[in-house]
């Protein structure tokens, strides 16, 4: 009898634990928040504290926002506990699930033109004599990272989709570590041509350090430009992830929060230009991006 009752007390004192752990790990007291390296941190978590607020009042929590000082670093933060939610890079995503971290698509960027994608761009300096992908043969070579998305996935793949092997047509291939590096790599003479993501068009524009008169998407043409693009593809955009361990319900209310973010709180966050705020987000959204992964052998 004391067997049994003492084996139905220790029961209970599990279950409670459970449902204790269970409970905090599906409502956090302080919503942990990263954000993926793309500009100055402290620019960032500015332009970054009405969203901050927006989520804090809807979900009735403290939050806590960190830029991460790398792509890898980010990742690392999730699989260890430290971080709840990340914003990333497609790519960002898909490499989390494959070194077993447990995340899930909350909700996905819709930029100032209301695409819920953008397009990595492999571009030259307008006065370039580079015009073709075959063109681009022996030529020094700019990525941002391997893993970076519209910086290295998709362009790799772009790459080796229109007849190039990025390991062994190019000539020198850099990895600039951020997407202004390489800009500036190309205009300044360092390499002939390099990938980056269109959305930060608009916002070299806004710096001064690039002109054109009028981006043309369905082209990939911008008129008057100091560069010249020579081809690109959609990717999915920046997206916010989730930890697994938050539980189902806590994750919907975080897609709801991230979803009904006003507009006008959403455009304060001008890191890749205009942003108009995000849509819900699934797994299927990035499977022609995990193709292009895979097709990279990544």
């Amino acid at each position: 009898m004391l067997i049994k009752n003492g084996m139905r007390l220790l029961a209970g004192i599990c279950m409670t634990a459970a449902l204790t752990t269970s409970a905090l790990a599906e409502r956090p007291d302080n919503l942990r928040i990263g954000l993926l390296p793309a500009e100055d941190a402290g620019v960032m978590v500015e332009q970054f504290e009405g969203i901050e607020a927006h989520l804090s009042e809807t979900l009735q929590a403290e939050t806590t926002v960190w830029v991460s000082e790398s792509y890898n670093a980010l990742i690392e933060a999730m699989r260890s506990g430290h971080l709840d939610v990340a914003y990333v890079g497609g790519s960002q995503y898909l490499r989390a699930l494959e070194i077993g971290v447990d995340v899930e698509p909350l909700a996905i960027a819709i930029d100032g033109t209301g695409r819920p994608y953008y397009k990595s761009s492999i571009f030259v300096r307008a006065d370039s004599d580079i015009h073709s992908f075959e063109d681009l043969k022996g030529h020094d070579f700019a990525f941002v990272t391997p893993t970076s998305t519209s910086g290295g996935v998709a362009p790799s793949f772009l790459l080796r989709q229109n007849g190039i092997d990025p390991d062994e047509d190019l000539g020198r291939v850099i990895y600039a570590q951020q997407h202004d590096s390489v800009f500036l790599a190309v205009t300044n003479g360092r390499v002939a041509a390099g990938a980056t993501g269109d959305l930060y068009f608009p916002r070299w524009r806004d710096r001064g350090i690039l002109e054109y008169s009028e981006y043309i998407e369905e082209e990939d043409y911008l008129a008057d430009g100091d560069i010249r693009i020579i081809g690109a593809v959609r990717v999915p955009g920046v997206v916010m992830i989730g930890r697994g361990a938050l539980g189902h319900d806590y994750r919907e209310e975080l897609r709801d929060a991230f979803t009904n973010i006003p507009e006008e709180v959403a455009e304060r966050y001008e890191i890749w230009g205009p942003l108009l705020g995000f849509a819900r987000a699934t797994p299927e959204d990035f499977d022609e991006l995990k193709a292009m992964s895979e097709m990279n052998g990544q």
